[in-house]
């Protein structure tokens, strides 16, 4: 019973910083375009790319596969 409300708490977590990232990345790559600092925008794939890492470890995306995958019948 405390393992899975420690997953979903971790989950949860996950869930904030990897949305947190996701945003910050996508405001930063304006902000680099704008200005024309290719570093900057290498920065920002790089937030966007961990953010979606950290969604995708949460769980959030595992719902489609399972669908998907369960056979019917």
């Amino acid at each position: 019973m405390a393992n899975e409300r420690v997953k979903s708490v971790g989950g949860y977590l996950m869930r904030l910083l990897g949305g947190v990232a996701v945003i910050i990345g996508i405001l930063a790559a304006f902000s680099a375009l704008a200005q024309g600092n290719p570093v900057g925008l290498v920065l920002a794939v790089a937030f966007i790319a961990g953010g979606a890492f950290l969604l995708k470890r949460s769980g959030r995306g595992s719902r489609a596969g399972e669908a998907a995958s369960t056979p019917r019948g």
